[in-house]
């Protein structure tokens, strides 16, 4: 019989002088069958929950440099690897202060831009989405694209299944 057990399945550890049975050989291997076992299901719970209806969650992040260009002419645009739900922009120099974030979501065709009282117009396609700034005085601050100022970004989606 062993002496000794293992710390986290308290599997048989022998030392020399201990006599070898088979039932302790025939334990440890219930218990790495059980163990096993678990995973394996806990494995299959997990993939189930993500992979739900053939649609896989997927996140990104970076982040852009404004140009300083502005309005329907000229859109800024992010494209992803899969289709996006939702998409949050910000700076915190934008026009030297903090900036609000923007939040553009997936249905719907404006937004609001990171500096007070702006909208912008949203489109999507099925990896991306591009905005401009609505106003006829459309100005870069506005569609989240003041020259030089770095706006970071995450995005929430959905991929395939693979």
């Amino acid at each position: 019989m062993a002496s000794n057990h293992t710390q986290h399945f308290a599997l048989n550890r022998w030392d020399l002088e201990d006599q070898i049975i088979m039932d302790d050989f025939n334990e440890d291997n219930e218990k790495i069958d059980a163990a096993l076992h678990d995973n394996a299901a806990a494995l299959s719970a997990l993939q189930t929950t993500l992979n739900t209806h053939g649609k896989l969650t997927r996140f990104t992040y970076g982040s852009y440099v404004g140009t300083g260009e502005s309005g329907r002419n000229h859109p800024n645009s992010l494209t992803f690897n899969f289709y996006p739900l939702l998409v949050i922009v910000m700076s915190r120099a934008a026009q030297g202060r903090d900036g609000s974030p923007c939040f553009m979501m997936r249905g719907e065709t404006v937004g609001n831009s990171t500096t007070e009282f702006a909208s912008i117009n949203l489109s999507w396609t099925d990896s991306g989405v591009s905005w401009y700034d609505v106003d006829s005085f459309s100005k870069p601050e506005n569609q989240n694209n003041t020259e030089g100022v770095t706006y970071h970004y995450i995005a929430l989606g959905y991929g395939t299944a693979t």
